[in-house]
């Protein structure tokens, strides 16, 4: 078969879980379902001779006539690859090959153990099963505190600020907004609780829509973004109406924590997609379309992202993700690539983390649900 189209790649070296992205084209006369574009290792068993050789190490069907495909590198080890435009299920060349290299990812010094508060019990300031976790802009620490039916705020260094109890049942998620608005992912009750900065209960939204809502947040516009796990999709509020809004569903499984990605979107810890399977932590627009992800493929040498809880960003651009499963936070940078984890030993040993955030200072608090307190990490 003649060579009559084109493969053209986004850039000649990637980071490690960076994405790698071709746009291809070929005359319509050449169009079929199942043209596909494959990458192989270089040199390897590519159809270098437009016949098979051996397996591709990744591969999307590409069905139009032109169009983009994109492929998170996070499952390609360091090294050279070739990138082919082939033909219906087949080997013959659409265009010419594109070769490519991955750079293995630099790791970085993890954030460190600062100190902690909290113990078990049901006093002020003690916790049972500690989930959700926010911190507001005045620095405070918003925990909710599921097994106390309520949520409890703190200052950074562990003093107890206020108290939202009486309406609540097993609360697992919470956010505050710039006016000091705080929202609860009442997740025994099915809706989401708003209360007024100083604690009185204002109103709520989806009520008798809900259906064990585990996360939440308010985004760049004000809509109030709801993980909506038992209806598998992403619900939306005007906070200011209490209208309901547009729902997500594009790529939503099982969605956990939320938080704002500082550019009018969002992240979501999905813990019903596996890093071994298929993307574990979702970006979406302020639109609500997928933008990006973190966390295919990546895992260190201990493992990847099993059933992720929480997801934070810092403006610096890391992203830190609660992996209760392993019992620690695993850091990656918000373009993909993986960078450590924590939690692992010392002072600062997680059981069962759930919630994570971090303040204006880069600061990261945990959640720590299996010893009921928050830790909180610092970078060194």
């Amino acid at each position: 078969m003649p060579v009559t189209g084109t493969l053209i790649g986004s850039a000649s070296s990637v980071e490690q879980g960076e994405p790698i992205a071709f746009t291809y084209s070929t005359p319509p006369a050449s169009v079929t379902p199942k043209n596909w574009v494959g990458l192989y290792a270089d040199p390897g068993n590519g159809p270098v001779d437009q016949r098979y050789v051996g397996a591709s190490t990744l591969w999307e069907y590409v069905p139009q006539a032109s169009g983009a495909v994109s492929f998170g590198s996070g499952a390609l080890g360091a090294g050279d690859y070739i990138a082919f435009y082939l033909s219906n299920d087949g080997y013959s060349w659409l265009a010419d090959p594109v070769k490519f290299s991955v750079r293995p990812t630099p790791q970085t010094e993890p954030p460190v153990f600062r100190d902690a508060f909290g113990c078990e019990g049901r006093g002020p300031g003690q916790f049972a099963a500690p989930s959700g976790i926010t911190v507001d802009a005045r620095g405070q620490v918003w925990v909710a505190d599921t097994g106390n039916d309520r949520v409890q705020a703190f200052s950074r260094d562990g003093r107890l600020v206020r108290v939202l109890a009486g309406r609540l049942k097993a609360p697992q998620a919470v956010a505050v907004d710039g006016g000091g608005n705080v929202y609860v992912a009442d997740t025994g009750n099915n809706r989401v609780a708003q209360y007024a900065w100083w604690g009185g209960f204002v109103r709520e939204f989806g009520a008798g829509k809900l259906d064990n809502p585990r996360g939440v947040a308010v985004d760049a516009a004000g809509r109030l973004v709801v993980s909506d796990t038992g209806h598998q999709r992403i619900a939306r509020y005007d906070t200011r109406t209490g209208a309901e809004l547009a729902a997500i569903t594009e790529k939503v499984s099982s969605p956990q924590g939320i938080t704002p990605d500082g550019a009018g979107g969002f992240w979501v810890a999905q813990n019903g997609r596996a890093a071994s399977g298929s993307v574990a932590v979702v970006r979406y627009s302020a639109e609500g379309k997928v933008i990006g992800s973190i966390g295919y493929g990546q895992s260190s040498e201990f493992g990847g992202l099993s059933n992720p809880s929480d997801v934070a960003v810092n403006s610096t651009g890391d992203a830190y993700i609660t992996v209760p499963d392993y019992c620690w936070v695993a850091q990656f940078r918000t373009a993909g690539p993986y960078r450590a984890e924590f939690g692992l030993d010392g002072k600062g040993t997680l059981s069962f983390p759930l919630g994570v955030a971090v303040d204006a200072q880069n600061r990261v608090f945990v959640a720590d649900t299996g010893n009921n307190r928050i830790v909180h990490f610092g970078v060194s």
